[in-house]
């Protein structure tokens, strides 16, 4: 056995890789060695991310390669490796990937391309497919989403939808995803009071409301903001509980850019106009309405200006895109979820856009390096700036910092708009 970042791997491991991979048409003979590369910068926050090189021998002789993304638990940080644990995040997308993902219609002619492939997942370590072999990458740190970024990636969504419809429909025999994976998978792991790193994120945006907003200069609005912000803003819990009232699948809501990958032309550097899209990291994963995941991508990678731009384009462009996919798969649409009932799911989740986005944009976008460097040199200070309280952080970096500024300032203030009518 070899450690992989303090994950044992075995050549059994790799053997299963191999095999489950069938990109790999060669006949495995043994596996000859395996080797972790850690993967420079920060992909993510909860694991360790590395890529994983398995050399094999096949039938004729020949030595092969094979490179994979490997993920694991963030053993670099005990006490993040033990909030994750408990909240159950990285066991909840191994699962998904084994009970739902694996068990959706994929690699068809059917379907479009809208995860990566998982050749081995267990609850401490999920070996992929290696996209950036396939030309995917991540938007730039600070880049701003256009219109065909935003396409696209309602387009993925709405293929893992019709995905999600067709799974349960046709192979569950009556029974939703819900009701059989609700406690084991699709469990609530972070929009709750129980959740010290989001109710930190909450408490960010009343800091900014109060004290840098524009609206918190007149002393009536203020008022209103100490008043009233934070009981509304705690909506979100029961709008993350399972309803009834609206037709549910399964939804990322984890939409930041480092969570979207992009092909995009060779000439295309800035990858303005990507071709492809696929989603990642599916820790967030709940059943709950598709409106959920539209108002999470609309509001998490666009700005007001965009909104204001887009938004209709976009509905239309989402419940299209759903409505042909649920026609390839042999479903009938908008029996399934008509007009009506989106936009009507879309004026209930709202406010779960504004206030996620508000919690997001208060932690992912401070300036890059300041959380590798404070993780790896004050470790006491990012636990509590993490997990307790990080309005010192989001006051300083609002002054100091022009697009944590701009990103932030703009979705407290469109929240204050939605909820009191501020003009």
């Amino acid at each position: 056995m070899n450690a992989v970042h303090n994950i044992l791997l075995s050549n059994e491991d790799c053997e299963k890789i191999i095999a489950a991979d069938k990109s790999t048409t060669n006949e495995l003979v043994k596996i000859i060695k395996y080797e972790p590369e850690r993967i420079p910068g920060k992909p993510g926050y909860l694991g360790e991310y590395t890529f994983l090189d398995i050399y094999f021998e096949v039938a004729n002789g020949s030595i092969l390669s094979q490179r994979y993304f490997a993920k694991s638990l963030p053993y670099h940080d005990q006490v993040l490796t033990t909030a994750v644990e408990e909240w159950g995040i990285f066991r909840k997308e191994t699962e998904l990937y084994c009970q739902i993902f694996n068990q959706c219609v994929r690699n068809t002619n059917k379907v479009i391309k809208w995860s990566p492939e998982c050749f081995l997942a267990r609850n401490n370590l999920l070996v992929m497919e290696d996209l950036t072999r396939m030309g995917f990458k991540t938007i730039s740190f600070q880049t701003t989403f256009n219109e065909h970024h935003i396409k696209l990636v309602l387009d993925r969504l709405a293929q893992m939808h019709a995905c999600s419809f067709e799974y349960e429909i046709n192979r569950l025999e009556g029974q939703s995803i819900g009701s059989l994976f609700n406690e084991l998978i699709l469990f609530e792991t972070t929009f709750t009071e129980s959740s010290g790193w989001f109710m930190a994120g909450l408490k960010g945006i009343e800091k900014i409301a109060l004290e840098r907003n524009r609206y918190a200069i007149d002393p009536s609005k203020k008022s209103v903001i100490q008043n009233r912000l934070w009981d509304c803003m705690k909506q979100i819990f029961s709008l993350a509980e399972c309803t009834t009232k609206f037709r549910s699948v399964v939804v990322h809501r984890d939409l930041w850019f480092n969570n979207i990958m992009f092909k995009c032309d060779c000439l295309d550097a800035m990858c303005e106009e990507p071709k492809e899209c696929i989603l990642i990291d599916f820790q967030l994963a709940r059943y709950l309405p598709p409106a959920v995941d539209f108002l999470c991508a609309l509001y998490l990678l666009t700005d007001s200006e965009h909104r204001k731009r887009f938004e209709k384009t976009h509905v239309e462009y989402y419940y299209a895109s759903l409505q042909r996919k649920l026609a390839i798969l042999g479903l009938d649409g908008a029996a399934i979820l008509s007009r009506e009932q989106f936009e009507k799911s879309l004026d209930h989740y709202r406010l779960m856009g504004f206030v996620w986005t508000g919690v997001l944009h208060g932690f992912v976008n401070f300036p890059q390096g300041v959380l590798d460097k404070l993780h790896h040199h004050d470790p006491k200070t990012y636990t509590r700036m993490s997990m307790e309280n990080r309005d010192d952080f989001i006051l300083k970096y609002y002054d100091e910092d022009r697009y944590f500024r701009e990103r932030l300032d703009d979705i407290v203030t469109e929240l204050l708009q939605f909820l009191f009518n501020f003009s």
